[in-house]
């Protein structure tokens, strides 16, 4: 069953089935992933309670942990994606496979104090994206590659902890592309400075939230990104690959919020209008489109 990467309808009951699939295809893969890893406690623990909540109509506890159900479910759907990936089902480099590894750690919260395992989890999200959309994916530096219509494509993957790390993680990408034989982009996930501006997105329409994702990275890039993080780059960086994934209540019969979660990629060009590299890069954008999150 393929479902769209927007106005996911699932039947609640089925995430924990499906976050054990999703874990049990990945360890029968060789990765070591503990049975108290934060996906483990989720299923057990965080959506457990929202399950028996749901059954039991007392949403109390559903009102308390609402931050912990949602950063959850938002993980949940980035796993998904993750455990569907044949390159990173079949890597046997040790290094990426390490890397891989540490996604699974950590708590359900995000800690300032450790970013790792989300960082990771965006790369290789992104990296499981372009495969899912069709398009031939290895995983190597700069952080991934991908091949369309007979050309290879560099990927520098950051996921941006502020105003302040914008610059800074610019630059550090664009040094990682520089250091390959293609031509690339600078993938910056907007999730976190999203986070920060302590919102939860509730929606009467599932499909809506797509167009709140396009208009929260305009936002955010109005906002946060000026043209001296677009102008002067190198002339291998190509474009800049603007993401952004947040969970979101969806309103419903029920006398209660239904969970959902949206993610939308927008390319930027660097290059002219209308020039050879702006439209190859808005060809890119329009095949990235049309990625599928497959259950298992």
């Amino acid at each position: 069953m393929l479902l769209p990467h927007y106005g996911i309808d699932q039947e609640v009951i089925k995430v924990p089935i499906m976050i054990e699939k999703a874990l049990q295809q990945l360890r029968s893969r060789g990765y070591i992933i503990h049975t108290n890893c934060r996906f483990e406690e989720y299923k057990k623990r965080t959506f457990k309670d929202y399950i028996i909540a749901i059954t039991s109509k007392d949403y109390k506890t559903i009102n308390e942990n609402y931050k912990n159900l949602l950063q959850g479910y938002k993980d949940y759907w980035e796993l998904i994606t993750i455990a569907n990936s044949e390159s990173i089902l079949l890597c046997t480099n040790n290094a990426v496979r390490k890397e891989i590894q540490l996604i699974f750690s950590g708590n359900i919260i995000e800690s300032d104090k450790n970013t790792t395992p989300w960082n990771y989890q965006f790369q290789y999200y992104l990296s499981s994206m372009f495969e899912r959309s069709g398009l031939e994916v290895e995983l190597e530096e700069p952080d991934f590659t991908f091949s369309f219509k007979g050309k290879k494509y560099s990927v520098a993957a950051k996921r941006l902890n502020g105003r302040g790390s914008i610059e800074r993680n610019i630059r550090a990408a664009e040094s990682q592309i520089k250091n390959t034989d293609q031509y690339g982009f600078i993938a910056l996930s907007l999730d976190k400075i999203y986070k920060d501006m302590d919102t939860v997105e509730t929606f009467n329409h599932a499909d809506t939230s797509v167009r709140a994702a396009t208009e929260l990275i305009r936002v955010i890039i109005r906002e946060y990104l000026n043209h001296r993080h677009f102008n002067d780059r190198s002339n291998q960086v190509l474009g800049i690959i603007a993401h952004i994934g947040f969970p979101f209540l969806l309103k419903s019969d029920k006398p209660l919020f239904e969970l959902g979660y949206t993610a939308y990629t927008m390319f930027l060009p660097l290059g002219e209008p209308d020039s050879s590299e702006w439209n190859e890069v808005m060809e890119i954008n329009n095949a990235l489109q049309n990625f599928n999150i497959k259950t298992i």
